[in-house]
């Protein structure tokens, strides 16, 4: 079974909209230099970055799926199939390098080397991620038992993102937080645990699952409100 549903990846989740995406796009200047987009999923942020600033955009993705529904939102981009732990390019190929929500989904040690290998002198890598600090306040930990620990195996803290880029020949970070509010209705909030778009929701146990879903409409408020705390990186 896959991580997610394709469909419903596209149907409930957002992408090049992100203001938070749009800032690192106001820090830098991006018309015209190469930029490699690593799991780039449906390529919103590729076709963001390329439409909207002007960067000559190349994703790649290990999805098949995911590919097709890049190619056809943004037919001018290169997408390539490949894994981030052995990119498909030769050394010093980009200016820059984003993993937009994505680390959590690598072999980071050996992905960060292949980054590094493939940014030019002075190129920077750009990272935007969920700050694991702050799960247990995510709107849905309360329906899974399991959900907090999960994810805090999954996704790296500040802490562990600066070892393993330093690691990876990356002496200079900038780190930042950044909020998102997200405010939903319970009945979308119960869709999107439903659906194939979270890939959380299909690596629960399936029982605390179907028993998380069964307590969503009692337990969840109309409306929901999150607090979405990213961990922005910029390494050098």
């Amino acid at each position: 079974m896959g991580l997610w549903n394709v469909a419903d990846y596209l149907r409930l989740r957002t992408g090049g909209d992100d203001p938070v995406l749009e800032e690192f796009a106001r820090r830098h200047h991006l018309a015209g230099v190469d930029l490699l987009d690593v799991g780039c999923g449906p390529g919103r942020a590729a076709a963001a970055l390329a439409e909207r600033y002007g960067a000559v955009v190349t994703g790649v993705d290990a999805s098949a799926e995911m590919l097709a529904a890049a190619r056809e939102l943004a037919p001018s981009i290169t997408f390539i199939q490949g894994f981030a732990e052995d990119l498909p390019f030769a050394d010093r190929s980009f200016d820059f390098v984003v993993s937009n929500f994505v680390v959590h989904l690598l072999e980071r040690p050996a992905a960060f080397l292949e980054v590094r290998r493939v940014l030019r002198p002075g190129g920077v890598y750009w990272i935007k991620t969920e700050d694991p600090d702050t799960l247990p306040d995510y709107w849905a930990a309360p329906l899974f038992p399991s959900l907090v620990e999960l994810e805090t195996a999954r996704f790296p803290g500040e802490i562990r993102l600066r070892e393993e880029l330093a690691v990876a020949g990356f002496p200079s970070l900038l780190v930042q937080r950044r909020r998102l509010e997200q405010v939903f209705s319970r009945d979308a909030a119960i869709e999107k645990l439903m659906s194939g778009a979270y890939s959380t929701m299909r690596l629960l146990p399936p029982e605390e699952l179907a028993e998380g879903i069964r307590l969503a409409p009692e337990l969840l408020p109309d409306p929901v409100r999150y607090q979405l705390v990213f961990l922005i990186v910029e390494a050098r």
